[in-house]
């Protein structure tokens, strides 16, 4: 598989590499997306995006990875156009403004024509205007961050980027707010949601490896540069192979979710996730070990990229469940083949 971006998707990433390279205040690195209108990027074209699809978002979630940029990018932009793409005809209509992602669970539920529950870590939420939520049964619904009976518990996570707990008391959703459903859409946003911080993190994991391979060249002890030590250099290789392995796994998981063939994206999206929660870690740790003492230091950007890794491997399900999921698809494709060669055995 060819993992390299073509001339269109690499010039867009390029495009948000050169706006977070010269970053300032956030909110002004944010303006300055929406006026080259790149965060519009997966929205329908009817709509006035670019209607990309899953793959097309990983050279940009790499980059915004790797610049360790605060930007709500997944929540606020490239989450709600593909949930809007791929509800079409039966998306509600969104006003103008900032608009965030909700991915909906049972804790939240509609009766009546009013919202009540909660949904607890909704990235990007913070700076929004409306909510888009995506219901369990594969409803979109509009809803204005202003409206009665909303409220939202705004603070940062783990790695700086902002969120919020939402809580709806009794919320009375307008005419017209509520789309039509589209069948395995809410599943479908769960998995590109994984997909998508899995690729940031990716990103960010690249920036790591890079930085640590570079100090290894620069630092010296007892006279000699680090890489000159077999022992560092093996802690290297598994680093850069555990990464390939990784990016391999994320280009697979992203071109799943640009298919419809929904046993392989669930298989390839658990398989993401396990990596990050298991090898990703290790070699997190591995980096900061051979840092050394500046490795722990608040100051130095390893930290920060590493917390990103964490993030994406804590938000959208954890390495466990996604573990116990990607085991059930196993067991589930072993006993389909199963029956079907004691079927032949039958008729032979």
């Amino acid at each position: 598989m060819d993992f390299a971006p073509n001339s269109e998707q690499q010039m867009i990433a390029d495009s948000f590499a050169k706006v977070f390279a010269a970053a300032g205040e956030p909110r002004s690195v944010w303006e300055e997306l929406g006026e080259l209108e790149l965060l519009r990027l997966t929205w329908p074209e009817d709509l006035g995006g670019f209607g990309a699809g899953c793959s097309d978002l990983v050279p940009v979630l790499c980059a915004a990875g790797a610049s360790d940029a605060p930007e709500p990018l997944i929540g606020a932009a490239a989450l709600p156009g593909l949930a809007l793409t791929r509800a079409g005809t039966a998306a509600p209509a969104v006003p103008d403004g900032e608009i965030c992602l909700v991915l909906a669970d049972t804790n939240l539920q509609l009766a009546d024509g009013r919202l009540a529950g909660s949904v607890k870590v909704v990235p990007g939420a913070d700076v929004a205007d409306t909510l888009l939520l995506c219901l369990p049964d594969d409803r979109l619904v509009a809803l204005p961050v202003g409206a009665k009976g909303l409220s939202l518990e705004v603070y940062e996570l783990l790695d700086g980027r902002g969120a919020a707990d939402l809580h709806f008391q009794q919320v009375e959703l307008s005419q017209g707010s509520v789309g039509g459903s589209t069948s395995g859409l809410h599943a479908w946003l769960c998995d590109a949601a994984a997909m998508a911080f899995a690729a940031d993190a990716l990103g960010a994991m690249c920036a790591i490896r890079d930085m640590t391979q570079e100090y290894l060249k620069t630092r010296k002890q007892f006279g000699k540069t680090l890489c000159s030590f077999q022992a560092l250099q093996h802690a290297m290789v598994d680093i850069y192979h555990d990464t390939e392995h990784f990016l391999s796994l994320v280009h697979l998981a992203a071109k799943t979710c640009d298919s419809d063939d929904t046993a392989m994206r669930m298989r390839a999206v658990s398989s993401v996730k396990r990596y990050l929660g298991g090898r990703m870690r290790d070699c997190i740790a591995s980096a900061i070990q051979l840092h050394g003492g500046i490795g722990v230091t608040e100051e130095y950007p390893l930290g920060a990229l590493a917390k990103r890794v964490i993030v994406a491997d804590l938000l959208n399900g954890s390495s466990a469940s996604h573990g116990a999921r990607l085991a059930r698809l196993i067991a589930e494709e072993t006993r389909a083949e199963l029956n079907v060669t004691g079927q032949e055995k039958d008729v032979a």
